[in-house]
């Protein structure tokens, strides 16, 4: 039986006030490239959410098409929130690495890792803790034993993909007027991360952090250190300052890290007018990347133009017909892709 329908299950049995209403929605999205690659996807969702005769919320989602199929169920009362089926791979972690110190675990570059789990997480007094179980499935969620070979993230191997992400993970945070106090703890079983790829940031086995938050208005300082069980080496702890500044139509957004050696970002928005946005980003950590993006809106059309200090130039139209989205996307030549043109049109209800 699948793990969503177990979940819905759980949900199903539990002492409901009236017959849940219930919503489905989905969509169907064509992808054609001037390299003659054509993809269709199509996704379905039915979600349902009803208050229970002892006023607890129980909610229930299931995501089919487009793959294995996935679901949740919650449960939420006084007592916190607790899910079950597909959840954030390192979502009791992160919730309390309040300093940063552990990345966030992903799949590849630009998708976060999620897994079939029971997860937990309640507040009182200013006290939040959290708290999850992992099962054995692979990062982007589907079981170890059924690992596709054309599975969406391109950039990883299936060995990669099929290693099990098991694992236990609690975490704690305390708001000390302001000051905001984190712990995370991941056990020593099978690690959610489980590959050394460069692109597999994330927690690992037998990982803890500890972390402290402050704000002072604008400016917001946090600091946080990680430590791994039978490793050799202790990293240094990550100091972090972020300034946020907004004058008029401009807006600037200041960061600082002590990693690798003193790195920074900065992040400008201006508003030249209501239709007209200019955005730019300076990046240390790669070598002071700049990127410049330019934004036009009128009514139901968004174009962009995007330009990096590598030469790099994308652009992009995207039409808003309500329920159909039209985007014409040009990419521009990197260093191990050639230049190509795409066409995506999607259909929502």
């Amino acid at each position: 039986m699948k793990k969503s329908l177990i979940a819905l299950a759980i949900v199903a049995a539990l002492p409901v006030a009236a017959q849940a209403d219930v919503t489905i929605s989905g969509s169907v999205t064509t992808k054609i490239s001037s390299t003659g690659a054509v993809d269709t996807d199509a996704a379905l969702k039915i979600a349902t959410s009803e208050v229970l005769a002892n006023g607890m919320t129980a909610t229930a989602t299931l995501d089919i098409l487009g793959g294995t199929n996935q679901g949740t169920a919650t449960l939420t009362g006084d007592f916190g929130t607790i899910t079950a089926g597909k959840i954030d791979a390192d979502g009791a972690f992160q919730a309390g690495d309040v300093g940063g110190a552990v990345a966030n675990t992903m799949i590849n570059a630009t998708t976060a890792s999620s897994v079939y789990g029971v997860h937990y997480a309640g507040t009182a007094a200013g006290l939040s803790v959290a708290a999850q179980v992992n099962g054995n499935t692979a990062p982007n969620g589907s079981v170890v034993a059924f690992v596709p070979a054309n599975d969406d993230e391109k950039s990883a191997t299936v060995s990669e993909i099929g290693a099990e992400t098991k694992s236990t993970q609690l975490s704690a945070t305390y708001d000390l007027n302001g000051l905001l106090v984190g712990y995370s703890y991941a056990s020593d079983e099978a690690d959610v991360n489980n590959s050394t790829t460069a692109g597999y940031a994330g927690v690992d086995e037998a990982m803890s952090a500890f972390g402290v938050s402050y704000s002072f208005g604008d400016l917001v300082v946090t600091a946080g250190k990680k430590n791994r069980k039978g490793s050799s080496t202790s990293p240094d702890a990550i100091v972090s300052a972020t300034y946020t500044m907004t004058v008029d139509a401009l807006t600037v957004k200041a960061q600082m890290d002590n990693t690798p050696s003193g790195d920074y970002q900065i992040d400008l928005t201006y508003a030249l007018s209501d239709a007209v946005t200019l955005t730019s980003e300076i990046d240390s950590t790669a070598g002071k990347d700049t990127t410049l993006v330019a934004t036009y809106v009128a009514g139901d059309m968004t174009a962009s133009v995007s330009k990096t200090d590598d030469g790099t130039t994308d652009a992009s139209i995207a039409l808003d017909y309500g329920n159909a989205d039209l985007t014409l996307a040009r990419v521009g030549k990197t260093t191990t892709v050639a230049a190509y043109t795409k066409v995506t049109y999607r259909v929502s209800f």
